[in-house]
């Protein structure tokens, strides 16, 4: 006997029914408009699953016939959920339900994503991608060495400046994304098509490990089920919908990559593609999405803007520091915000930039060669009081000083 008051037990009897019953998602929605649940755990409750068989809901002959089959098949049920938990359990396999703080931020706003995810390895890293960005990397698995060294460089610059490379642990460039990324900054994450604890393909294994040390392991499988062929599309939408942009470094015109990067261009994400020969068979999926409008991947810093600028839509413009932050301090966001991030702030909304943060763009002006204080108020378009007391303070301080009528780092 199941405990079925435990929130996790009721997140694994939910993946239990999708995947073992004809309960689906348009079957949850009837039974939350109609009222009958308020969440999908709700249907953990063998008490409930027995009133709406018996009548006590107007709800559709096909969903009363669907409930009455769960009610038929709950010891069947409950033995899959006993198996869920337990090989969860071996393999240190953690369960984060869309009704969770630390559930993957860019997820909630998109529609379609699971309810319940399985994770291994560092959950912390799901909600520092909220504020540090991530970018998919997918790609051919058998590709040219120029892919996997273009693929190899970019991860790494990436992942050096926090962003997290989001793959799917395929053979060729996914592989690679994940080696080279695994020990930066940012990370990364595999998204597999299976449970969290099945390695596929077996021979990156040695991938697995590296990932489940130092990144995320992550499924909408529960653990034990295997990669069927029907759950990799489904897979690849997670990639996309996890990052805020997508690079397509390889991609023949018949390709699982392609579908990614469609998900993502769906998502209103922009899709990156490096270039490659139009002789060279397994690039022309690429080309063809350069031909589509897709983006000339250049290097990792057209990518890092791009981030930036969604970062800083999402996060600055919408307000939303209390829903990426679970202490729901403001400060901490703004403390994360980079050189890149305030410039941008300061051209799209200037009443949000603080002194400090105006001071940082002085100081940034000033890098190039020493200004006057008229100078200074064209760069910011700040009026001129501001900047005068702005570069004071400065001053004062002993960052700058002024020669001449002109003010330069003293870097001191």
């Amino acid at each position: 006997m199941i405990d079925y008051y435990s929130e996790r037990v009721k997140d694994y009897f939910y993946s239990a029914l999708m995947l073992n019953t004809d309960i689906n998602y348009k079957t949850i929605l009837e039974l939350t408009n109609r009222k009958v649940i308020k969440s999908y755990r709700d249907l953990a409750s063998p008490d409930l699953i027995k009133d709406i068989v018996s009548g006590e809901y107007d709800l559709r002959p096909e969903t009363v016939f669907k409930i009455s089959k769960l009610y038929d098949s709950l010891n069947d049920i409950e033995k899959t959920v006993i198996d869920y938990m337990r090989i969860g359990s071996q393999n240190g396999i953690e369960v984060i339900s869309c009704e969770d703080s630390n559930y993957p931020y860019n997820w909630k706003e998109l529609s379609g994503m699971p309810k319940v995810i399985y994770i291994r390895g560092n959950i912390e890293l799901l909600g520092r991608m909220a504020f540090k960005g991530a970018a998919a990397v997918v790609g051919s698995r058998d590709p040219c060495k120029y892919s996997i060294y273009a693929t190899d460089r970019i991860c790494r610059e990436l992942g050096e400046r926090g962003i997290t490379v989001v793959s799917g642990m395929a053979y060729g460039i996914d592989r690679q994304a994940h080696i080279s990324s695994y020990n930066t900054a940012g990370g990364t994450v595999a998204v597999l098509a299976g449970g969290a604890d099945n390695i596929y393909p077996p021979a990156n294994k040695d991938v697995y490990d590296l990932i489940r040390d130092n990144g995320v392991i992550l499924s909408e499988m529960p653990p034990g089920q295997k990669p069927l062929r029907q759950y990799f599309p489904s897979r690849n939408r997670l990639i996309a919908g996890l990052s805020d942009c997508t690079l397509v470094m390889e991609a023949g015109i018949v390709s699982g990559t392609l579908h990614t990067a469609s998900y993502a261009v769906n998502q209103g994400k922009e899709v990156f593609v490096l270039p490659n020969s139009i002789y060279y068979e397994n690039a022309i999926g690429g080309l063809k999405l350069l031909e589509d409008g897709g983006n000339v991947l250049l290097g990792s810093e057209n990518v890092i803007d791009s981030i930036t600028h969604t970062l800083l839509h999402k996060c600055v413009l919408s307000g939303c520091y209390a829903d990426i932050f679970h202490n729901d301090k403001k400060e901490d966001f703004e403390k994360q915000l980079s050189i890149e991030m305030i410039r941008e702030l300061a051209k799209v909304k200037p009443e949000a930039v603080d002194d400090e943060q105006w001071k940082i763009l002085i100081k940034d002006a000033l890098t190039l060669k020493p200004l006057c204080a008229d100078e200074i108020c064209v760069i910011t378009m700040l009026p001129f009081y501001k900047v005068s007391k702005l570069l004071t303070e400065l001053e004062l301080n002993g960052t700058v000083c002024l020669e001449k009528g002109k003010y330069s780092l003293t870097f001191v």
